[in-house]
């Protein structure tokens, strides 16, 4: 759901405005970068190990991209994921550095939390399609959130508790990977399934901005 846009320097004070942002390590970027780089800037102190990074939602199709360059990269980064299921990180073949956990849990999510360096945020709530559309009648399909993975639990409550768990042992960095539109009420994508994804997702940016944390935020 990023779409490339012009770099800004904006700090996010509301969900629905963006003044200036604070330097110089809180800053918001277009999704032009490739997904090995994404704004992350931390690295390894001379002589030291590689910073350990984690990727929530590694088992989603950004995600799995994200994870895999972070592993091509072993020299510079220890990758960690999350995922969602045993499925999941079956798809991704996904080995010890591989945690399972409900980001709406905060419990669950601390394993995989413990000992980074760094975050990357790639969860986000999927619209379904509703059974029974056909396009050849015309018309739009409707879609849907299911039940516990809406916007507001998936989007606000589950990247808050993603940044307050971080923040808790003192990473260095969380990259948050959002969506153009946030500023937009009237976004066409907050209405499917009446979701107000976009809307969500600005709370999260704003919560990281105002988190002390030093952050990047692609869209």
């Amino acid at each position: 759901m990023t779409t490339a846009a012009a770099a800004t320097t904006m700090r996010l004070s509301s969900p629905f405005k963006a003044p200036p942002l604070r330097p110089p390590c809180h800053r918001v970027v277009p999704s032009r970068r490739g997904p090995g780089r994404a704004g992350l800037a931390v690295s390894a102190a001379a002589g030291g190990s590689p910073p350990t990074v984690l990727v929530t939602g590694a088992g989603g199709r950004t995600g799995q991209i994200v994870y895999k360059k972070l592993k091509e990269k072993a020299d510079q980064f220890v990758a960690r994921g999350l995922v969602r299921t045993p499925d999941s990180k079956s798809k991704i073949d996904g080995g010890d550095d591989v945690f399972i956990g409900d980001i709406r849990d905060p419990g669950s999510i601390a394993p995989a939390i413990d000992g980074i360096d760094a975050l990357i945020i790639l969860t986000s709530g999927v619209p379904k399609m509703k059974p029974g559309f056909d396009p050849s009648k015309g018309g739009r399909p409707e879609f849907y959130f299911e039940e516990g993975s809406d916007p507001e639990q998936v989007d606000w409550i589950g990247q808050k508790n993603q940044i307050d768990a971080a923040k808790s042992i003192g990473v260095k960095q969380i990259v948050l990977v959002g969506s153009m539109g946030g500023t937009d009420l009237n976004h066409p994508l907050n209405k499917l399934g009446n979701g107000n994804i976009l809307v969500w997702k600005r709370k999260a940016e704003q919560y990281l901005a105002d988190s002390g944390v030093p952050y990047t935020i692609i869209r």
